[in-house]
C-alpha cells in the first residue's frame, strides 16, 4: 500500500491589484502634507482606505500561511517525539560520561598533588641531610683543629700540621656531599599523571561560562563602573505595566513616565 504524502501544498499568487494598491497607497502617503482640515479629510479617508488594503492583504497572506503553519505543524508533530528521545539519550550519556571525566580528573589532581608532596618531602629530606652532613664536617674539622693547636703548644708541630691538614680536608669533603646532595634534591620531581585517554568520536574541551551569582552586588558594581552600563537592559514590559498602574505617580527614577497621542483608523 502507497504511502499518502503528509503534506502537499500549492501556493497561488495572489492578484496583483493588491501589490499594485499598496504601492499606490505608499505613493500618495509621501506627496501628502496636511494644512487644513479638508486635506485632513482626505487624509483621513485614504487612510481607511488603506487599513482595508491592509485587512485584505492579512487575509489573503493568511489563506497562503495557514495551510503552511499547518503543515508544519504536522511535521513539527512527526518528528517531536524521536527527537525528544534521541536529545534525552544524548543528555544522559553526555552526562554520565562527563561525571566520570570528573571523578577521574578529580582523582589524577589528588594522585598528582600526593606525589608533588612527596618529592617535595624527599627534596627537603635531602637538603636536611645535606646541612646535616656539611654541620658535622665543620665539627669534626672544629674538633681536630683544637687537638692541633694542643699539640702545637706541646710541641709537636708535625701532629699540628697534620690535624690542621685532616681538618681542612674534612671541610672540603662536607661541603663537596653536601653540594651532590644539594644537586641530587633539585632532580627530584613528581612524576606526571597522566589524563584520560579520549575515546575516538568523542573530544572534551574547556569552555568558560559566566552566571550571575549576585545581582544586587552586579547593579552596584555597575552603578561605580558606569561604562559597563550597556551590560543591564530595563525590563520594558514591567516598567510599562507599573508606568500604567501609577501613571505620573511612578517612583521608578530614571523613567519618564507622559502621555502619548495614539490615532487608531478602521477600515474602510
Amino acid at each position: 500500500m502507497d504511502k499518502q504524502p503528509l503534506v502537499n501544498l500549492q501556493v497561488q499568487r495572489p492578484e496583483d491589484a493588491l501589490f499594485k494598491g499598496a504601492e499606490r497607497a505608499l505613493a500618495s502617503a509621501k506627496v501628502f502634507t496636511v494644512d487644513c482640515p479638508e486635506v485632513r479629510d482626505l487624509a483621513v479617508q485614504d487612510l481607511t482606505k488603506i487599513k482595508g488594503l491592509q485587512k485584505d492583504l492579512d487575509t489573503k497572506r493568511k489563506s497562503i500561511t495557514q495551510p503552511i503553519d499547518a503543515a508544519k505543524k504536522a511535521v513539527m508533530d512527526l518528528f517531536r517525539a524521536p527527537t525528544d528521545y534521541l536529545d534525552q539519550a544524548e543528555a544522559l550519556l553526555k552526562k554520565a560520561i562527563q561525571g566520570y571525566d570528573r571523578e577521574e580528573e578529580r582523582k589524577r589532581i589528588a594522585e598528582q598533588a600526593r606525589l608533588e608532596e612527596a618529592a617535595r618531602q624527599e627534596r627537603a629530606q635531602l637538603a636536611a641531610e645535606a646541612a646535616a652532613r656539611e654541620a658535622a664536617a665543620q665539627a669534626e674539622a672544629q674538633a681536630m683543629q683544637q687537638q692541633a693547636e694542643k699539640a702545637a703548644a706541646a710541641g709537636d708541630v708535625e701532629t699540628a700540621a697534620r690535624l690542621n691538614a685532616e681538618a681542612e680536608s674534612r671541610v672540603e669533603q662536607g661541603v663537596a656531599e653536601a653540594v651532590t646532595l644539594q644537586q641530587t634534591a633539585t632532580l627530584i620531581t613528581a612524576p606526571v599523571v597522566m589524563p584520560i585517554a579520549q575515546t575516538k568520536g568523542v573530544s572534551t574541551r574547556k569552555v568558560w561560562k559566566a552566571e550571575i551569582s549576585d545581582k544586587l552586588a552586579l547593579i552596584q558594581y555597575i552603578a561605580a563602573h558606569p561604562e559597563y552600563i550597556g551590560l543591564l537592559d530595563a525590563n520594558m514590559p514591567a516598567i510599562n505595566k507599573i508606568a500604567l498602574a501609577l501613571k505620573k505617580n511612578c517612583p521608578l527614577a530614571g523613567v519618564r513616565v507622559f502621555e502619548d497621542d495614539v490615532l487608531a483608523a478602521r477600515a474602510a
